[in-house]
């Protein structure tokens, strides 16, 4: 009987997180979701229009959409990210002369207010690889310090390596409801 009432405790305190993950094409958003759903880093083609990975982490189930970064799908970004929980922008911490476009990229959905005051987690993916951007200096390429209505968060990781990953699940479990 105790195992019966402990079952349904857990169905009706499990939390739900809606998920975007955005960035620039071969930023490692898809390795990113194959590591925080399976713990490990597969193969993977680049994104057409979008993947949804649905998966539990702790008490909290996640449903993440992954949407192509190339240009013609970065225009369909705003829909996705009104309404959702969290949004998760992946930049390519080893390709410095990318920044520029991230950053506009990433101003025109704060701009726009798609992102409001949904928690926003940047991750400086790819710091595996030598000569990668370090944390300050993406904030500063990518002015997050004149972002005041967004919570933002900065977290250097390594999808392929699975560095830091344990961090993106503290963080996204936190923000669960």
């Amino acid at each position: 009987m105790g195992q019966i009432l402990s079952n349904l405790l857990q169905i009706f305190y499990t939390k739900k997180l809606d998920i975007v993950v955005i960035g620039l094409e071969n930023s490692g958003k898809t390795t990113l979701l194959s590591v925080l759903a399976h713990g490990q880093a597969v193969e993977t083609v680049p994104t057409i229009g979008l993947n949804v990975k649905v998966f539990k982490k702790g008490k909290v189930n996640m449903k993440c959409w992954d949407i192509g970064g190339q240009e013609q799908y970065r225009s369909e970004w705003s829909r996705y990210t009104k309404g959702c929980d969290v949004v998760l922008y992946v930049v390519d911490a080893a390709a410095p002369q990318k920044l520029p476009t991230a950053k506009k990229e990433l101003h025109k959905l704060l701009d726009d207010g798609s992102i409001g005051a949904t928690p926003l987690l940047v991750l400086a993916n790819k710091i595996d690889l030598p000569e990668h951007v370090g944390e300050s200096e993406l904030i500063e390429k990518l002015q997050l310090n004149y972002v005041l209505e967004t919570p933002w968060m900065v977290l250097p990781i390594s999808a392929l390596q699975c560095t830091n990953m344990d961090q993106v699940v503290e963080w996204l479990t936190a923000q669960g409801k």
